[in-house]
């Protein structure tokens, strides 16, 4: 097979009209692509584009002691190249190409991107964790742990009352997942809820993202989740819950609750990870398995 041509473009090149049906065309299609969202939480970034944008790869981009380099935006789980059809061909060319070019690499890639032709010292594997809803929620209910189950139970008898809320709650439920999720985030800094504001304003503006709530007895929210609905995906993007709901399995009966919902869609529930051990172990007592995807990286110290 011949070489692709492989253009770097700026943010400015790109045609976005194009990008965007690559993105809603590909194979291994996630949100996480589109312009408006990488817009939303990238101040700069650009692209390696291959012909005619038969495949894609996003590179957000920082500088550091004078020199550029690609980093993992927050709140944008997974990047990495995009295509209608896998070709490793192309794979390879287009992920050595940002290997070549730039000093300093640590960005995710997809779980289609994984290549065995790359030292496995580029290449870290890191937990996904999703759960199909091809079954009604009853089937579903079966595979969760002992665990899941009886928080669930212990919510219900708290009282607490699940709610799909209107997309004008964006803004307040964001102001809450940035006080009891984000700032337990040691890499969240100020600008980062500027960023996911912006974010969720494209949530609004695109009718992708839902918000589904959990409410104590008193009528105020304790737990809840603001979802994305892409093409077959499900993504819990952003999950938040204050100490009454830890304390009363808010986010275990949240979950469930959502589950409910999109039960018996033939859609896949993405948990969004994790690699801490105690998310993974939550999300995995709900029967989630695992969809590993790879982080990219390269320093000045280390080879390529």
């Amino acid at each position: 097979m011949i070489t692709p041509r492989i253009r770097v473009l700026k943010r400015t090149q790109i045609n976005e009209a194009k990008w965007n049906e690559v993105i809603r065309t590909a194979s291994n299609s996630l949100p996480y692509a589109y312009t408006w969202y990488l817009d939303a939480l990238c101040p700069r970034w650009m692209a390696l584009v291959v012909g005619e944008y038969e495949a894609l790869m996003p590179l957000p981009i920082g500088r550091k002691w004078g020199m550029l380099y690609v980093y993992q935006p927050l709140f944008c789980q997974q990047l990495g190249v995009f295509y209608k059809r896998r070709s490793d061909v192309i794979l390879e060319a287009v992920v050595k190409e940002a290997l070549r070019k730039f000093f300093f690499v640590n960005l995710n890639m997809n779980y289609d991107n994984q290549l065995t032709s790359l030292p496995a010292r580029t290449q870290s594997r890191k937990k996904n964790l999703v759960l199909s809803l091809g079954a009604k929620h009853s089937t579903i209910q079966k595979n969760y742990s002992e665990n899941t189950t009886r928080n669930i139970r212990k919510a219900q008898k708290a009282g607490l009352v699940f709610h799909q809320e209107a997309m004008s709650g964006f803004e307040s439920f964001t102001d809450f997942y940035i006080r009891y999720t984000a700032r337990r985030d040691k890499n969240f800094k100020a600008r980062h809820g500027d960023f996911l504001h912006r974010l969720t304003q494209q949530f609004n503006i695109h009718d992708c993202g839902r918000l589904f709530s959990v409410r104590n007895p008193e009528g105020n929210i304790c737990a809840g989740a603001i979802v994305i609905e892409h093409d077959n995906r499900i993504i819990h993007l952003l999950p938040a819950a204050d100490d009454y709901a830890r304390q009363n399995g808010g986010m275990h009966y949240l979950v469930d609750q959502i589950l409910a919902h999109y039960a018996a869609t033939d859609k896949i529930y993405d948990f969004e990870g994790s690699s801490v051990e105690s998310i993974a172990r939550f999300y995995e007592g709900f029967g989630a398995e695992n969809q590993p995807f790879y982080m990219l990286s390269k320093s000045l110290f280390r080879s390529k």
